[in-house]
């Protein structure tokens, strides 16, 4: 398969997995638990544990929701996506729902399969394939920690996987890499942010190799899930990773038609 028929398929896959059942655009609530509350739209009363394990969710058998298949009647705990045992949360034939937790607190985070974002949605704006975007890269591991703001305000202070050094357009960068799984996430802006391209900046996953060097391909950098829904909070690119130059690679924003008006 050619670089060309690659990137395509990437953009395939790009634009269905933002539109799957817990896609960027799915999400249509995020709801922090620090008591016992309801949450709008969905039935149920959600409350944190204890033991700061989850959230304690109760509900009657007539709400039919269930957790990992289970009809809800009476209270269960509902663990964490991100932990070693993650619930699914059902609601219905569309929505669905699942627990995150950050350092300061555990939240309930609600999709919808037929959200009005999907519904809207036509696509990125995106720049033409460009081999000259894909750069060579080293990655140097070390664990330093950095404050990083986020897109609704606020920062946080988070743990960098490293840096990957390159020559980009003639200049000598230093970006900060956030880990991801066994790869890693490059927050950036450049040039083109805010005018171009989506204000907050974009992203660039990348997976280094053993002997630690790393390709840059700017084709795949792609507009943050904040973008597509304001129940995200998403970071900000660090002082280091604000390129002074304009990369016109990757995708440029997304495309929603304008909601119907009644």
């Amino acid at each position: 398969m050619s670089s060309e028929q690659d990137h395509a398929a990437f953009r395939r896959r790009r634009e269905q997995s933002v539109q799957a059942a817990q896609g960027a655009l799915a999400l249509v609530t995020t709801a922090w638990i620090t008591e016992p509350t309801t949450i709008e739209g969905v039935p149920g009363t959600w409350a944190p544990t204890p033991a700061g394990d989850g959230v304690a969710l109760t509900a009657t058998e007539a709400d039919d929701v269930t957790v990992d298949g289970r009809v809800v009647d009476g209270t269960v705990v509902v663990h964490p996506h991100d932990g070693m045992t993650p619930s699914r949360v059902r609601f219905d034939d569309t929505r669905t729902g699942y627990v995150l937790t950050r350092s300061d607190g555990v939240g309930v985070r609600i999709w919808d399969a037929e959200s009005d974002a999907i519904a809207r949605f036509e696509g990125f704006a995106a720049y033409d394939y460009d081999p000259a975007w894909v750069v060579e890269g080293a990655f140097e591991a070390e664990g330093v920690e950095t404050r990083v703001g986020r897109s609704q305000g606020g920062e946080r202070v988070e743990r960098m996987a490293g840096t990957v050094r390159a020559t980009i357009e003639g200049h000598e960068v230093a970006l900060l890499a956030l880990p991801d799984g066994d790869a890693l996430q490059i927050v950036f802006a450049d040039a083109t942010t805010g005018d171009e391209t989506y204000g907050v900046g974009r992203f660039l996953f990348v997976r280094p190799r053993r002997d630690g060097s790393v390709e840059l391909d700017f084709n795949r950098a792609v507009v943050p899930p904040c973008s597509m829904s304001d129940q995200f909070n998403c970071p900000l690119p660090p002082a280091q990773n604000r390129l002074p130059f304009a990369v016109r690679a990757g995708e440029q924003r997304p495309l929603l038609a304008e909601s119907p008006v009644d």
